[in-house]
């Protein structure tokens, strides 16, 4: 044992410290499109199927592909399509498809139609620790 010589350890302040670095990287700010439809989205009656289901197709493939707070083209996209979800039994056409996404696009860009929050995830560390490992085996085959 070291005879105490009056002076402070730090090594339980740089272990918090880490913790906590390592805690703060780890949250993440999301945003996604609500799950529901916004009311003028989905009109009463027999197209109401539809607009559910074009809004699913946004909800699961459009917001992926585009940042939110950005406008989308104008040009409906080749993913905006019901055919890519066989638990839609709506028959997809190109006047309906055009109609649609007419509508998310306004609807994209409301905040209301946005639901966000953090999200803590500890996933970041392990994938950087696997990709520092691949490159490294590259660099030694390489070598």
């Amino acid at each position: 044992m070291r005879p105490s010589t009056g002076r402070i350890s730090l090594w339980p302040a740089a272990v918090i410290g880490f913790v906590l670095v390592l805690a703060a990287s780890s949250i993440t700010f999301t945003s996604t499109l609500k799950a529901a439809p916004p009311a003028d989205f989905v009109a009463a009656g027999p197209q109401s199927a539809r607009a559910m289901a074009y809004w699913d197709v946004g909800v699961r493939v459009i917001q992926w592909k585009y940042a939110r707070g950005t406008a989308l083209p104008e040009q409906v996209p080749e993913e905006f399509r019901l055919a890519q979800d066989p638990r839609h039994v709506v028959n997809d056409d190109r006047a309906a498809r055009n109609a649609y996404w007419t509508k998310l696009r306004e609807a994209w860009l409301r905040p209301e139609n946005w639901q966000t929050g953090f999200k803590f995830e500890m996933s970041w560390p392990i994938e950087t620790a696997l990709d520092m490992s691949r490159e490294f085996l590259r660099f030694i085959r390489q070598t």
